[in-house]
């Protein structure tokens, strides 16, 4: 009996330790079904688990509490970073606000906190410095001097994005050259064209200009851009303008951003089938164009004139900003808006991109090449047809015809051909 007891204890432990394995791997077998599901929750927790971790331990998670006095100015800084406005449209708040931020630690750190980014936030240090200082009173002004300028009107336009350093356009512009002899076009009919449309203003170095009130209205508004597209003609690319007043704005005169004003025009008398300055940049896929300057002058016979010099290979001192670069598969698109390269991807452009201008002279009449008919067929995949220029209004196409038949007269009658131009034409 006492040999038979050890062999039961034996053999009651190997059935129950086998019982105890059935049991165990039924339950794995079971559980097994479920694994994928209860392993994909587990490692969302994790990363939920994580991540508030990570919040809680970073210095931004314990920086909500504004500082004391935070000045209204910030104040708007932060609510349109809030509302996901991008930074060139919070940077031309910050320029045209014309104000100081003296901005301490706390107060950068608050800023980030709120998901301000590191580029406004420089600008807004960078305005401390900038803030103007109160003139002397003990300085008299110069007899020529304009008179001290009025404050902006209550509903003055938003201002566009500030440009980056360039060469400063001087303060001479073809407006001084007076409308062509004879001509109907003059500072009354550009008057009379544009104020149901806009309001006019005198800007120290370039006199009465014109504001379009399109642009308190519409965001990011810039000449060249809105409700409005290319088209090639005889006298090469020809802005096409959607607007009532595009056919005076985009084919006389100049554009220039105020910083009180956003975008002016400066009046000019010489007709253009566009002022604009153009840049390729055809490896990324895109082309551009910015409205020139008033120190762009035309010089009849000659062309463009920029710094006492033909404006053959010249960049005219815009900023990268100022250019509006879309895809060439959207180039015939009747309003680039929303195919605009966003403000870091056309600063990138630009810095990639090449001129293309091609100004010259066919037929006695001012030619804008810009990249060529025929390359930018093959570029957008598009045939190109020649176009004609038609006028809705006669005192502009008189005009035109009054402005060639001058330029004949200079030149004895032979149709000039301007050998400046860049290169560029059909590649």
């Amino acid at each position: 009996m006492q040999k038979v007891e050890p062999y039961v204890r034996l053999k009651g432990k190997m059935i129950l330790n086998t019982t105890v394995k059935n049991f165990s791997k039924g339950i794995v077998m079971n559980e097994h079904q479920f694994s994928d599901r209860r392993l994909k929750i587990l490692i969302v927790l994790a990363f939920l688990i994580i991540g508030w971790l990570c919040f809680r331990g970073s210095p931004s998670a314990h920086a909500q509490t504004p500082p004391a006095n935070l000045s209204p100015g910030l104040q708007e800084v932060i609510k349109l970073t809030k509302a996901h406005m991008t930074d060139d449209v919070i940077l031309a708040y910050i320029h045209n606000s014309g104000a100081g931020y003296n901005l301490g630690a706390d107060d950068i750190l608050y800023l980030n906190s709120q998901g301000v980014s590191q580029p406004v936030i420089s600008a807004l240090l960078q305005a401390k410095s900038a803030a103007p200082a109160p003139a002397p009173a003990s300085v008299p002004a110069p007899n020529n001097a304009p008179p001290p300028q009025s404050a902006p009107p209550p509903n003055s336009p938003q201002v566009n994005p500030p440009g980056e350093p360039g060469t400063p356009a001087p303060p001479v512009d073809e407006s001084s050259a007076g409308p062509t002899p004879g001509s109907p076009v003059t500072m009354p009919y550009f008057q009379s064209q544009l104020s149901p449309y806009g309001s006019w203003t005198d800007i120290p170095g370039y006199g009465t200009c014109w504001i379009p009130a399109v642009q308190s209205t519409v965001p990011d508004w810039r000449p060249y851009m809105n409700n409005g597209h290319w088209e090639y003609t005889e006298q090469g690319w020809y802005w096409h303008s959607d607007y009532p007043w595009g056919e005076v704005a985009f084919h006389y005169g100049r554009w220039m951003r105020d910083p009180r004003f956003g975008w002016a025009w400066v009046p000019g008398y010489h007709w253009g089938p566009a002022w604009v300055c153009w840049r390729n940049s055809e490896d990324a896929g895109y082309c551009g164009w910015a409205p020139l300057p008033p120190g762009a002058r035309f010089e009849a016979g000659v062309g463009l004139v920029w710094n006492g010099h033909v404006a053959v290979d010249a960049d005219f001192g815009l900023a990268p900003d100022a250019f509006v670069f879309v895809p060439f598969d959207h180039f015939w698109a009747h309003d680039y808006v929303p195919f605009l390269a966003p403000g870091w991807r056309g600063r990138e452009l630009f810095r990639h991109s090449i001129l293309a201008n091609d100004y010259r002279f066919v037929g006695g009449r001012f030619f804008i090449g810009g990249l060529g008919r025929d390359r930018i067929g093959f570029l957008t995949h598009h045939e190109v047809p020649l176009g004609r220029i038609e006028f809705h209004d006669d005192r502009i196409a008189h005009d035109r015809e009054i402005q060639h038949d001058h330029f004949m007269e200079g030149h004895g009658g032979r149709a000039f051909h301007d050998d400046h131009h860049d290169g560029h034409h059909g590649f």
